[in-house]
């Protein structure tokens, strides 16, 4: 396909900060796209290698290309720099290190016109970058969260609009416009900064497609990669989960119907942080903020166990973390303090809740919660099977009552 109009339709911005030794082969394969009608806007986010050279080769070569030079300030200000520079109808955000099949482009175009999309999603592959060898990312789409129609939106799949996605951008096509509408942008963080956008953007989408093939093969266990930087601020992860939590809540209606799926969204990517983490400095800041009780927004303590079950294992892990880190020694307040629901979240919720349902029914709310303590009937660990209540709707390619058991 060879349509090269003065106005691009595809914005591609790439960030890439010390890059030489990948860029040419991520170039080579945006140049070789069958859909040629796009720009690529190159962020140079402070390199101090040759990557500065490689993307000036380029931009000289092919009008399409273009350069723009910052100081270092992270990849999700590199972004938001490209998304300011951006002209075209779509735009999607790629890591300079991946490789992209020739039809990518031109399959997530071929969708967003189809269905009128927000947000187009493709599958995407994994392999090692010291072996070459596959790595199996089945996961990148879990399908069977994801209504069986060709576009839906968060109120179709409210339990799973977190979960049936990964938080990278680079898989994503997006309307410029509806960007521009919501005034969505990355938050200045070091790490985790892309969960916020891509949450964000696929809560608000009105419209999202899937496009069910690998299109992008994606570089991992590369040193010097974002991924392998979090130990430089181990906590920013909780930043930007209360970042995303803060703007879903300026929408009551949205987060009322999102919230169960976020929570448990958030308790999982709390344990993922710190299941993951192997760096001992970076770890051991984030089981003392664990034993100090300093992730109150994910609301853990406010819910039962069988609250979390989304994915059955959670909770226990998350157990098992909290008594690795009161083990530690890692806070000055006793055990037994750190076990107990402290007052002041409880408190906090409970006017949340005045606000969003009012007085009567937070109080019923309340005193059902303080009744089942009371009997005991919230288990000190959860089941593997658990009775969901009606106040959320199960979703998914097999239609579920609202009374059904989640295995």
């Amino acid at each position: 396909m060879n349509n090269n109009p003065a106005t691009p339709t595809i914005s591609v911005i790439l960030p890439v900060y010390n890059g030489e030794s990948y860029l040419e082969s991520t170039l080579k394969s945006i140049q070789s796209q069958t859909y040629s009608n796009f720009e690529v806007l190159c962020v140079n986010d402070g390199s101090n290698d040759n990557s500065l050279s490689i993307l000036q080769e380029y931009s000289q070569a092919d009008q399409r290309f273009h350069v723009f030079s910052q100081d270092n300030s992270g990849p999700g200000v590199a972004r938001n720099t490209g998304l300011e520079m951006a002209t075209g109808t779509y735009v999607i955000m790629l890591d300079a290190d991946d490789i992209y099949e020739p039809t990518l482009l031109e399959e997530l175009y071929a969708s967003a016109e189809a269905y009128d999309s927000d947000v187009v999603v493709c599958r995407s592959s994994q392999f090692d970058d010291s072996t070459g060898t596959p790595v199996d990312s089945w996961w990148t789409i879990n399908v069977a969260q994801i209504p069986d129609q060709p576009v839906f939106n968060a109120a179709d799949m409210r339990d799973f609009i977190f979960t049936a996605f990964i938080g990278w951008p680079w898989d994503k096509l997006y309307r410029r416009s509806f960007i521009e509408e919501n005034a969505i942008r990355y938050p200045k963080l070091t790490n985790s900064e892309d969960l916020y956008f891509v949450f964000l953007s696929l809560a608000l989408a009105s419209k999202i497609s899937v496009v069910d093939t690998p299109l992008i093969s994606h570089r991992v266990n590369r040193s010097g990669s974002v991924s392998g930087s979090r130990a430089k601020d181990p906590l920013a992860f909780y930043e930007s989960t209360c970042l995303l939590k803060k703007e879903l809540k300026k929408r009551p209606d949205l987060y009322e119907k999102t919230s169960w799926g976020f929570l448990n969204w958030a308790i999982g990517y709390l344990v993922w942080n710190i299941e993951t983490m192997d760096d001992q400095n970076g770890r051991q800041a984030q089981l003392k903020a664990l034993a100090n009780d300093e992730f109150p927004e994910l609301e853990i303590g406010l819910h039962s166990p069988a609250f979390f079950g989304l994915e059955p294992s959670i909770y226990g892990r998350y157990c098992a973390l909290l008594d690795e880190a009161l083990e530690n020694g890692s806070s000055s307040a006793s055990t037994k303090q750190q076990k107990r629901h402290r007052i002041i979240p409880r408190l906090i919720k409970f006017l949340d809740g005045i606000q969003y349902d009012g007085f009567l029914r937070t109080l019923r709310k309340s005193l059902s919660w303080f009744k089942r303590k009371l009997l005991k009937q919230a288990a000190s660990q959860p089941s593997s099977t658990i009775k969901r209540g009606s106040d959320f709707a199960l979703t998914g390619k097999t239609a579920v009552k609202r009374s059904s058991t989640l295995v």
